[in-house]
């Protein structure tokens, strides 16, 4: 294995805009880091429970049933396009609909409609860290590895959502920001849905 190469797959998909990110950056700016930290928590288990799921299909998955990731596309890029929705929409206060959103359970959930992180864990375990006569258990430190960067990057952007709302009390620029992250996840799905 190209170590070089695997980390820079991994620091560069892992820390550049996508669904996690942006929806943590925008949690950040209107809830803080703290009242984020149960979604950014979803995230992670979501992420480490999504790896283990590519560790065993990352094999048979693409022989088997290919088809499988055209729907994972397209209930991805639809379930991100909602995120984009809301975040556009989202008050300038900590209002419960805020914080009805940024809970566990909506965290956990974008990770198993997260094409982006499905494709990721595959890529990963079908080139860089596939070997069929590997035992199960030991991808195991990889994926521990690999939700550590997870939570890295989720709270580096949930931080800087915290820190532009620090220094926002402008209201025509935080909408401004909002349609930013919104059109960051649109284009996302866009890209899921390979029009770029």
């Amino acid at each position: 294995m190209n170590l070089v190469a695997f980390l820079s797959f991994i620091f560069i998909t892992t820390y550049t805009p996508g669904p996690n990110n942006i929806t943590c950056a925008s949690f950040g700016m209107h809830l803080g880091y703290k009242q984020t930290f149960s979604f950014i928590l979803g995230i992670v288990a979501g992420f480490f429970s999504v790896m283990w799921i590519c560790v065993l299909l990352s094999s048979v998955l693409l022989e088997v049933a290919p088809f499988i990731n055209n729907y994972l596309k397209y209930i991805g890029a639809a379930y991100i396009l909602w995120l984009a929705y809301h975040t556009l929409k989202a008050s300038y206060t900590s209002s419960s609909e805020i914080k009805e959103l940024a809970k566990f359970s909506r965290g956990f959930l974008l990770q198993m409609v997260n094409p982006k992180g499905i494709f990721y864990g595959m890529t990963i375990f079908t080139t860089f860290l596939y070997n069929p006569n590997k035992q199960l258990l030991s991808h195991a430190p990889w994926i521990f590895v690999l939700a550590l960067v997870c939570f890295s990057s989720v709270s580096v952007w949930t931080l800087f959502g915290n820190f532009i709302q620090k220094y926002m009390q402008n209201r025509t620029l935080k909408k401004a920001i909002n349609i930013i992250l919104s059109l960051g996840l649109v284009y996302t799905a866009l890209q899921i849905m390979d029009f770029f």
